[in-house]
């Protein structure tokens, strides 16, 4: 007995090392960060910061599209664990101070209402929708320190032709309107205590990549600021056989450059953020800035270090691509 221990423990051993194997390669993610950066004609710089986390979830597994998030390496486990309590099949929520002025800035990358917006669809097989919505909203209240809930029968939604999903919404995915919620709280504050657990929620957090840029009191002190949570599933490939979880994190913000020289703009990203960028996030596949000159037309500027890339789109939306 005492010469077969060894083995026997070897053994353990290595089945639990093939199980670990296993569940990295079946459960692959990749994350990328994306700063862009568009100066207005009127003076202000629109900021929009996106970060993505693609997950390879095998969504058949429950049966019917029912699916357990578990295994959880870049895609953040609170947020994670909510959707899987409350069966949430696609999901947008925007904490929003200040109004979006189309008239003097034209459209944003990803538009926001005022305050708190929040809708969401949730698998066919929920029977009660309306206890997984004020479940949802409870969880999310806690978890992003805002005043979700407080939205109640009285200020949900159930719309049949407004909105459509921003995702896949056929076989497995398939939904109807009465598995829609939405609702919104237009005049919830936002602060500093909702970019905390936001940002917790980078596989960086604010370490290293872009998201050092963010400075609590400088993105607060601006004209606009929008944080966003999208959460949806899509195409894995060209054919579509398979589909992955896509939870894109998104910071908007508008405000003035900290100087002018000459009556010349003069700033950098180190002065305009009140941070330095010193690198990537080392989980990021890919780390960009994009700079949109096309407003160099008429307010000439250069960019310093010389950008790496210059692309077009459509002959009239250009950017510089610096090198991170």
């Amino acid at each position: 007995m005492a010469e077969r221990g060894p083995t026997l423990l070897f053994s353990v051993f290595f089945c639990l090392l093939c199980y670990v194997f296993h569940t990295v390669a079946s459960t692959k993610d990749e994350y990328s960060e994306e700063l862009l950066i568009i100066p207005f004609r009127s003076g202000q710089v629109y900021s929009h910061f996106e970060f993505t986390t693609l997950w390879d979830v095998d969504f058949a597994q429950g049966g019917g599209g029912r699916y357990k998030l578990q295994h959880f390496r870049l895609f953040p486990r609170a947020l994670g664990q909510v959707m899987t309590e409350y069966r949430v099949q696609e999901m947008h929520l925007t904490l929003t101070q200040g109004m979006w002025q189309q008239d003097k800035w034209g459209y944003p990358v990803t538009s926001a209402a005022p305050g708190a917006e929040l809708w969401a669809w949730f698998q066919q097989e929920v029977d009660d929708v309306d206890q997984a919505w004020f479940g949802l909203t409870n969880a999310l209240s806690g978890l992003f320190c805002a005043s979700l809930n407080f939205i109640d029968s009285t200020s949900t939604a159930t719309p049949h032709l407004s909105f459509r999903p921003q995702g896949l919404a056929e076989g497995l995915f398939s939904t109807k309107p009465s598995h829609l919620r939405y609702a919104t709280l237009p005049r919830e504050n936002v602060c500093t205590e909702n970019l905390t657990p936001w940002k917790k929620l980078l596989p960086c957090s604010t370490r290293t990549g872009l998201a050092a840029l963010f400075h609590a009191g400088q993105l607060y002190n601006t004209q606009y600021s929008s944080l966003g949570v999208h959460l949806r599933p899509v195409c894995r490939n060209d054919s579509c056989r398979d589909a992955s979880l896509e939870l894109r994190q998104v910071l908007s913000t508008v405000a003035d450059p900290p100087a002018t020289l000459n009556g010349k703009q003069d700033w950098s990203m180190k002065r305009y953020f009140s941070r330095s960028l010193s690198g990537p996030c080392p989980m990021a596949v890919t780390s960009r800035v994009y700079v949109d000159v096309t407003t160099n037309q008429t307010s000439s500027f250069t960019l310093k270090p010389e950008p790496t890339e210059l692309k077009v789109w459509s002959g009239t939306w250009r950017h510089h691509e610096p090198s991170v």
